[in-house]
C-alpha cells in the first residue's frame, strides 16, 4: 500500500489485507452502498421534514447540500478505506497509530446503533407479518411495543437473519442480498408512489411536499423570516449527513472492499443520487397519504408514531388498501434489512480486524452484542431514545470532525486525491481547503443543531 508514500512501512499485525475480500464489480459496490444510505430515515423523517420547512424549499436545500458536502465527504471515507484496505477500527491507526482513539470511535458508534436499530427492524418485521394478513391497521402500537416479550422475540428474528446474511461474506452475503432487495426497494417504491399520487385528493398533499413555498416560512420580519430559512437549512443538512451512513465507519468498511480499478467519485455520485431520489419518491407515498387523512399535522409527523401508528391505518382506508399496505411494508423492511446489514458488517469487520477471527466467529459475536445491549432498548423506550441520542447526536459529529481533522492535517488531502488519481492543482487545493475547514463548519452545525433541537431550545 505504498503507492502514494503515505502509509508504506507501516506495520499491521496480523491484518489479512492482500486476501481482504472485494466487490465482484462496480454496480456491486454502488448498490451496496446505496442500500445502506438508504434507511428508515429516508421514509420517516426526510418526508416530515421537507413538509414541515417549506416543501420544495426544503428540497433544494437538501440536494445542493447533499452535491456540495454529502459527496465529498462520502469520498473521503470511501477513500481511506480502500488506502487502507482495513475497517474504521485499524485504518486510523494504520497510518498514524497516535490516532487509534479515532479508529476506536468510529468502530463504537455503529457498535451502538446495532442493537437498537435491530429493535427498530424487529418492529418492522412485526408489521411486515400483520401487512401480509391484512392486519396492520389494528395494532396497537403504543401497547404492542411495551410487550418486552413479542418485541423481543421479533428484534431476535431480525437480528439473526441479518447476521446470517453477513455471516456468509461480502459476496455470497452482502452482495448477493442487495442485488435482489435493492432494486426490489425502488420498484415498490416507485410503483406505490404511482399508486398514490394516482389517487384521487392526492394533488393538495403532493403540491404541499413538492412546491417550493416559502410563505409557510415567512413570519412577517426580514429577520424571522431569514431565521426560518436558517432554520431549514440546518434541517436538510442534518438530513443529508444523517441518510448517507457518514461518520458510522460504513463507508470506510465498504470502501476497503473496493477494487482499485473503481471510480470512487463516479460511486460516491450515485450513492447519493440513489439516496436522494428514494427519499424523494418515498415522500410522493407519505406526504399525500397523510395529507389527506390528517392535514399538515400528520404530514409534518416523523418517526415511529407515522410509521407504525398512523400510516397502516391511513393505508387500510384506500382501495386495495391490504395490498398498498403489504407492499409499503415489504418497502420499510427492505430498507430496514440493507442498512442493519451495513451496520452490521462494519462492526464484524472490525472485529475480524483486531482480533483476526475467522468473519463467521465475528458475526455471531456481533449478533450476541447486538442481543446483551439490545435488551434496554426492548423493553424501554426512553433507553432506544438515549441510545440513538448517543450515536446519532453526539458521537457521530464527532467521529465526522476527527475524520476532517486527520486526513486534513495528519494523512494530509494528498491521499484522497492520489487515491482517486485527481492531478488537478485546482481541485487538489479546493478539496484541501474542504477537508480542512468547510466541512468541519457544516459538521459543527448539525452537531450543535441536533444538541439544541434535542434539548428544545430551538427546533430546528
Amino acid at each position: 500500500m505504498g503507492k502514494y508514500g503515505i502509509i508504506s512501512g507501516m506495520s499491521d499485525k496480523g491484518a489479512n489485507r492482500a486476501n481482504r475480500e472485494k466487490w465482484s464489480g462496480h454496480l456491486a459496490f454502488v448498490l451496496a452502498a446505496a442500500a445502506s444510505a438508504v434507511g428508515l430515515g429516508n421514509l420517516w423523517r426526510f418526508p416530515a421534514s421537507a413538509a414541515g420547512h417549506g416543501g420544495g424549499v426544503y428540497i433544494l436545500f437538501y440536494i445542493a447540500v447533499t452535491a456540495l458536502v454529502g459527496v465529498p465527504l462520502l469520498i473521503t471515507e470511501i477513500s481511506l478505506g480502500r488506502a487502507t484496505r482495513l475497517s474504521p477500527s485499524r485504518s486510523f491507526k494504520r497510518i498514524s497509530p497516535l490516532w487509534w482513539f479515532a479508529g476506536a470511535l468510529a468502530m463504537l458508534v455503529p457498535a451502538i446503533i446495532l442493537p437498537y436499530y435491530c429493535v427498530v427492524g424487529g418492529w418492522v418485521t412485526k408489521y411486515f407479518v400483520a401487512s401480509l394478513a391484512g392486519g396492520a391497521g389494528e395494532i396497537d402500537f403504543g401497547a404492542w411495543s411495551a410487550d418486552a416479550v413479542s418485541v423481543g422475540a421479533y428484534s431476535l428474528a431480525f437480528a439473526l437473519a441479518v447476521a446470517v446474511l453477513i455471516q456468509l461474506g461480502v459476496r455470497r452475503g452482502i452482495e448477493r442480498s442487495n442485488l435482489v432487495m435493492m432494486p426490489a426497494l425502488v420498484l415498490l417504491t416507485i410503483g406505490i408512489a404511482a399508486y398514490v399520487v394516482c389517487s384521487p385528493g392526492s394533488a393538495a398533499g403532493l403540491k404541499y411536499y413538492l412546491v417550493p413555498d416559502f410563505a409557510r416560512l415567512s413570519t412577517g420580519t426580514a429577520a424571522g423570516t431569514a431565521l426560518a430559512l436558517g432554520k431549514t437549512c440546518m434541517a436538510a443538512m442534518g438530513q443529508s449527513f444523517y441518510s448517507l451512513s457518514l461518520a458510522m465507519g460504513i463507508m470506510i468498511t465498504y470502501g476497503s472492499y473496493v477494487n482499485k480499478s473503481d471510480s470512487i467519485p463516479r460511486a460516491s455520485v450515485r450513492i447519493a443520487f440513489f439516496d436522494t431520489f428514494v427519499a424523494l419518491v418515498a415522500g410522493m407515498i407519505i406526504i399525500p397519504s397523510a395529507y389527506a387523512a390528517g392535514g399538515e399535522e400528520l404530514a409534518c409527523k416523523s418517526g415511529a408514531g407515522l410509521m407504525f401508528a398512523a400510516l397502516p391505518k391511513v393505508f387500510a382506508t384506500m382501495p386495495a388498501g391490504v395490498v398498498i399496505g403489504a407492499a409499503f411494508f415489504t418497502l420499510v423492511l427492505f430498507a430496514a434489512l440493507t442498512s442493519a446489514i451495513s451496520i452490521t458488517e462494519t462492526v464484524t469487520s472490525s472485529i475480524c480486524d483486531v482480533t483476526h477471527w475467522p468473519r463467521r466467529k465475528a458475526a455471531y459475536a456481533t449478533l450476541a452484542w447486538t442481543i446483551v445491549v439490545g435488551i434496554p432498548s426492548v423493553v424501554s423506550m426512553k433507553a432506544l431514545e438515549a441510545s440513538d441520542f448517543l450515536a446519532d447526536i453526539i458521537l457521530m459529529p464527532i467521529c465526522a470532525l476527527l475524520t476532517c481533522m486527520f486526513i486534513g492535517f495528519v494523512a494530509r488531502p494528498k491521499l484522497v486525491m492520489n487515491e482517486i488519481g485527481e492531478k488537478r492543482p485546482p481541485v487538489r487545493k479546493a478539496y484541501a481547503i474542504f477537508i480542512r475547514y468547510v466541512a468541519p463548519i457544516f459538521i459543527a452545525v448539525v452537531f450543535i443543531a441536533g444538541i439544541l433541537e434535542h434539548f428544545g431550545v430551538v427546533k430546528v
